[in-house]
């Protein structure tokens, strides 16, 4: 296993040692040529690929987001940007399991009814969450809560962040959700230089397919990531009712200024909703600027093999090699942590941005009504275990508050009724 704190060569603060000069017992990391790819890992990771859950990502926002991570699409993975007009269509179509000629819609439908396939919707942070308030409008944000109500019954889950998170929790009910919220939004925000930790373990054992990379990635026990947060990125807690049903990722704190002072935050957790999950992020891959922890850099060359392919991953090799030679530690540090931040958000950072910009162009040429990972007949139904309810739902009182835009408009239990949303 070699890991990126033990180049080939001595390193005194950051000044080269000759190569003559590194003593036999140092740890040296294998050495691979970047035009080569040994025959038996390239094996490995095939044998990876095939074992790997298949995944497919709906991303909702209609402007640009500013969270900009996304997911290559390859032979594990489909993912499709929708604006929050599709989703109404999208939604129709999941819930009355009606035919469609939208490729993208049927798509998506096949993937649900897929018991190897592992469906998110992901509601991106951006403009259209209103700073955390609502989703575009009182209908929309009525959408959204019918969504998660019928797709989380069929084993989907849901992903949130930073203003979209704001949106879901502020306007959460319990009468219509069938419990409180466990996520209280605080009032104050955060902006600047982060720094994330968790355990290694808890990021592999989530339902999210990045965090789960970024334990893998991670040779040592625990996860350390700085960020430079947005202005006015959200905060939250868990409701004390809720501590043990809630599952805690990581945490983290603001660097610099008066630290000391500054109660430490969670940035992700995630709770089981229905036959589903609920993740929650209070921060965006995108924005990620360095790993503090020991990354084990096999393990980030078989996930440019498996997410960008072979030509991927020897131009990694090139960089890397390039890096350990100088015997810069810095320079070493900063290849791995841009080549994490690429395998989080498909982001390409300054010091990637020829090869990584070329990766992420290439995919973006791959037609989307063509998923990689899609057979017809290869589908095997999810069994969904869950039961109706014929709990009727009592319509609140109107309210002229933004924030429970949503409050007076029932959310119907039983989901094999019709819906009537206004356009």
């Amino acid at each position: 296993m070699a890991e990126f704190v033990k180049p080939n060569v001595k390193i005194v603060d950051d000044e080269e040692v000759k190569p003559d000069e590194v003593k036999p017992d140092e740890v040296k990391p294998d050495e691979v040529k970047p035009d080569q790819i040994k025959a038996n890992d390239k094996k490995k990771v095939e044998d990876k690929v095939e074992k790997k859950q298949n995944i497919c990502v709906v991303s909702i926002r209609n402007s640009n987001p500013y969270d900009s991570s996304e997911l290559p699409n390859n032979a594990t993975t489909y993912y499709v940007n929708i604006t929050y007009n599709q989703l109404k269509e999208l939604y129709h179509v999941l819930k009355t399991d009606s035919d469609t000629t939208n490729m993208v819609y049927k798509n998506i439908s096949n993937y649900v009814k897929d018991s190897k396939t592992k469906v998110f919707f992901d509601f991106k942070c951006s403009s259209d969450c209103h700073s955390g308030t609502h989703f575009v409008d009182s209908n929309t944000t009525l959408l959204v809560f019918k969504l998660i109500n019928t797709m989380t019954r069929k084993g989907c889950d849901i992903v949130v962040g930073d203003h979209s998170m704001g949106a879901l929790f502020n306007n959460w009910d319990k009468y219509r959700m069938d419990y409180k919220s466990p996520i209280t939004i605080c009032d104050q925000t955060t902006d600047g230089p982060f720094k994330m930790t968790g355990l290694k373990q808890d990021f592999i054992n989530s339902d999210h397919p990045i965090l789960k990379d970024l334990g893998d990635m991670s040779s040592s026990d625990s996860v350390d990531i700085e960020f430079v947060n947005m202005s006015g990125t959200k905060i939250f807690s868990v409701k004390p009712d809720f501590v043990e049903k809630v599952k805690i990722i990581s945490k983290g704190k603001p660097i610099g200024g008066f630290i000391d002072r500054v109660s430490e935050q969670l940035v992700h957790c995630e709770f089981k909703y229905r036959n589903g999950m609920i993740i929650v992020s209070a921060t965006h891959w995108c924005n990620l600027t360095n790993v503090n922890s020991q990354v084990d850099v096999n393990k980030v060359r078989e996930q440019y093999t498996q997410k960008y392919g072979d030509m991927a991953r020897q131009q990694f090799e090139a960089e890397y090699q390039e890096a350990v030679t100088s015997g810069c530690r810095t320079t070493v540090n900063r290849v791995v942590s841009d080549s994490v931040k690429f395998m989080c958000s498909n982001v390409a950072t300054p010091s990637k941005s020829n090869y990584q910009q070329a990766i992420i162009d290439n995919l973006k040429k791959q037609p989307v009504s063509a998923p990689p990972i899609f057979n017809p007949d290869k589908i095997i139904n999810k069994t969904n275990k869950s039961t109706k309810t014929n709990k009727i739902v009592k319509s609140l009182n109107k309210s002229d508050n933004v924030k429970n835009a949503v409050d007076n408009v029932d959310i119907d239990k039983d989901d094999t009724k019709d819906d009537n949303i206004d356009d």
